[in-house]
């Protein structure tokens, strides 16, 4: 799935003359002919067909559902079709579709250099998995006294036993912090130097994550607190997954630094968490990616025939 905003579609839009369901001025042939030629994809799919299934509603339906460089190759080539015919037909282009010409093209670098970034991070991983650093995992959990119980040890257990029984596990170093302060997962970070960070326990439905205070009662942490503390460590964590209800404003704020982190976009069940948490660490510990795990995890939760695949959200730097 791309990350385009609403207002780089508004743009884009603008210079295709996507209004009325058109793409510029190809027929539909044209334009299926295009998009094979550009990114090897039939456009006229039956996943592309959305709403009216005109030639504009199905490139739309292309961009939300095809990844970052997928979308920016597309972008890039529909821009350079469009100054092909201002030429071919002797039109001038105007000051105002110019600048537009350059936003859109930015944009288009844009998704492809977010795509590479993603691969880099990729690589990363797997470069750590064939050499001889091991993959630092800390998972820390909080489940204080005054709100309903989670069965956190359930998910860590299954998280430990999955590692330990992967292809690679000799690759992964595993490390626990329970009933967690505030000063304990900072002090966390520094002890450990973790690639990756688990979070497990309460969120709340204004994004903060509930760790305990001095009395094992709710001690909530904002998103932008949290934010500035990984921002301090965003050399040495490359992932950090926050198993906790409504935790993707969290996750969102902490992207800022991080390159992948995985939040809840509502309140998750304790049994859709726990095979989320499986499904990632299989797949990571047989060698996948960050991005390949996480979409495992949000597979294991439709396994087990819980209908909430689609509430854990990985947002990307």
């Amino acid at each position: 799935m791309s990350n385009l905003s609403t207002v780089e579609r508004v743009k884009i839009e603008k210079l295709l003359e996507m209004g009325g369901g058109y793409v510029l001025n190809l027929s539909n042939s044209a334009l299926q002919r295009f998009v094979a030629e550009s990114v090897n994809l039939d456009v006229y799919d039956e996943k592309y067909l959305h709403a009216s299934g005109s030639k504009a509603n199905r490139l739309r339906a292309l961009w939300e559902k095809e990844p970052n460089s997928t979308v920016g190759k597309l972008i890039s080539d529909l821009l350079e079709y469009w100054r092909t015919q201002k030429i071919l037909s002797d039109s001038e282009i105007t000051n105002s579709e110019q600048s537009l010409f350059d936003e859109c093209s930015k944009i288009s670098s844009r998704l492809t250099q977010q795509d590479i970034i993603e691969s880099s991070f990729s690589r990363n991983i797997g470069n750590l998995i064939k050499g001889t650093q091991k993959i630092s995992i800390l998972l820390i959990s909080a489940d204080p006294t005054n709100a309903s119980r989670l069965r956190i040890g359930e998910e860590l257990r299954e998280i430990q036993e999955k590692l330990q029984l992967a292809r690679l596990r000799d690759k992964f170093n595993l490390e626990q912090r329970m009933s967690v302060r505030p000063t304990d997962l900072s002090q966390a970070l520094l002890d450990i130097s973790p690639h990756i960070v688990h979070f497990s326990g309460h969120g709340t439905s204004s994004g903060s994550l509930c760790f305990e205070n001095k009395m094992g009662e709710i001690h909530p942490i904002p998103p932008n607190a949290l934010s500035d503390l990984f921002e301090q460590f965003s050399s040495q964590v490359n992932c950090v997954i926050l198993n906790a209800c409504y935790s993707e404003i969290q996750a969102q704020a902490i992207a800022k630094h991080i390159n992948h982190v995985i939040g809840m976009s509502q309140a998750i069940s304790d049994d859709a968490a726990i095979a989320f948490g499986i499904g990632f660490y299989q797949a990571l510990g047989g060698g996948r990616s960050i991005e390949e795990a996480y979409k495992l995890g949000c597979v294991q939760i439709s396994l087990h025939g819980i209908p909430e695949n689609l509430i854990p959200v990985i947002t990307s730097r």
